[in-house]
């Protein structure tokens, strides 16, 4: 008598390898999906972290704009009369489109000294440069400069007039304004973005 012996046909076994399959390729498409939002919330929390640095140290610059009096080189001339200290905060536009921004600055643990900061947009990137700390005038000049943020497509600054309010450069010079307000305008993988920053009043 014989024994019937008990498994898989073979069409039972292509079908569990077909469903095997599609699980695999569902469960790969899942996890590539969640590995690309990951790296898409990586890089846009780094794009907003160096665009938080900038934007904090643009304002630490500011705030600690010079307060202190140095001691001054005086005019060759009858009395020697001290010279007038420059201002601690300038501001102008510059060809084409952009700002740059001149800060006298507390140095930083250095006690007593003013040091000269710049900060400027050329082609799509912003500049920050610092001069050596002096504890007198003339201060040296800001040096070549430290990219500090890319992809910036355009960067605008305006002035607070408190007779007439927020003013455009447009090819003025203004020196300790009452508040400025800077905008930027970035491209990211994200898109166009644009950012504002309001320092001031400036007393």
């Amino acid at each position: 008598m014989s024994v019937r012996e008990t498994g898989f046909t073979l069409l039972e076994v292509m079908v569990a390898i077909l469903l095997m399959a599609v699980i695999s390729l569902i469960a790969w498409r899942g996890l590539d999906s969640v590995t690309r939002a990951d790296s898409h919330l990586q890089a846009s929390t780094e794009q907003t972290e160096a665009l938080l640095r900038v934007l904090n140290q643009l304002e630490r610059d500011v705030d600690l704009r010079a307060g202190i009096e140095l001691s001054e080189p005086v005019k060759p001339g009858v009395n020697d009369e001290p010279s007038t200290a420059p201002p601690a905060l300038t501001v102008r536009s510059t060809e084409g489109r952009g700002f740059r921004l001149d800060v006298i600055r507390v140095a930083a643990a250095q006690e007593g000294q003013l040091q000269r900061v710049r900060w400027w947009l050329k082609g799509d990137t912003l500049y920050r440069a610092q001069g050596p700390a002096r504890n007198r005038y003339p201060l040296p000049a800001p040096g070549s400069g430290v990219a500090v943020l890319s992809d910036v497509s355009d960067a605008a600054l305006r002035y607070w007039d408190p007779e007439k309010g927020w003013r455009k450069l447009s090819g003025n010079r203004q020196e300790n304004p009452a508040g400025i307000e800077i905008s930027l305008t970035r491209q990211t993988p994200q898109g166009t973005e644009q950012y504002r920053q309001v320092l001031g009043p400036l007393e």
